[in-house]
């Protein structure tokens, strides 16, 4: 009992890091209300290079949110090109560093508008029909939407535009596996239920073109429980299979 005592007193008196409280970040918060990116983007880094906090998942949220304002003002561009990747990256990291998904849970709507913003690119490579880009495209998605499933099938899709058949099926796989584990959609958003219709009508398109009419009808068919009210989709499917 008294060495446990004397430890307690030795940790406050010596500073031990395992009693030290985690940080608040209340000096991150204070940059990025007040728009100072660059003091944001300096104290932030230093956090993820200290020891005790490098595994903090609210400094990589904060270089993200810095990072994607930055990269809507051409101003900032100018100095930091990379500023809608490093905001894709560090989102990416800050995802991995938390755990029990707090952060995200608290931060949702800035995760959402992050990727509506990456499905925005990744609709108008589709109209483009700029493939080998889109194909850059969609691993943005999947560091901040890592349960994505819309995309698998979007990915197949331009692998076959491109002529890479071996990998397309390797991909349809993964597609089909993911689509097969949904039991609900009760907590997707609308950006999940777009990026799934993208997915399924591009790859239905391409089974179409290989002659496969009635796969393609079969697999529109599973998700179209879910487009029930989308006159679009409800369009396409009535096209596709009847």
């Amino acid at each position: 009992m008294k060495k446990a005592i004397l430890f307690s007193m030795l940790a406050l008196t010596l500073g031990i890091p395992s009693m030290a409280q985690p940080p608040a970040y209340d000096d991150l918060l204070i940059y990025y209300a007040d728009g100072d990116y660059e003091k944001l983007l300096k104290k932030a880094e230093s956090y993820t290079l200290k020891e005790d906090t490098k595994n903090d998942a609210i400094p990589y949220l904060y270089l993200s949110k810095a990072n994607f304002d930055m990269s809507k003002d051409q101003a900032w561009l100018d100095q930091y090109p990379k500023a809608y990747a490093d905001a894709i990256k560090f989102a990416g990291s800050c995802m991995k560093k938390d755990k029990d998904s707090t952060v995200y849970r608290e931060n949702i709507s800035y995760f959402t508008e992050l990727q509506i913003t990456i499905y925005e690119e990744i609709v108008n490579l589709v109209e483009t029909g700029n493939y080998p880009k889109l194909l850059g495209a969609i691993p943005k998605l999947h560091k901040i939407a890592a349960n994505d499933v819309g995309s698998y099938f979007l990915k197949a899709a331009a692998e076959y535009q491109t002529g890479d058949k071996t990998t397309a099926k390797e991909t349809i796989k993964e597609a089909n596996a993911r689509l097969a584990k949904v039991t609900s959609v009760d907590e997707w958003r609308p950006v999940d239920f777009a990026m799934l219709k993208l997915g399924v009508t591009e790859y239905c398109k391409i089974l179409v073109k290989m002659s496969q009419q009635a796969n393609a009808c079969a697999l529109a068919g599973k998700v179209r429980q879910w487009f029930e009210k989308d006159e679009e989709f409800k369009a396409f499917y009535d096209d596709l299979c009847n």
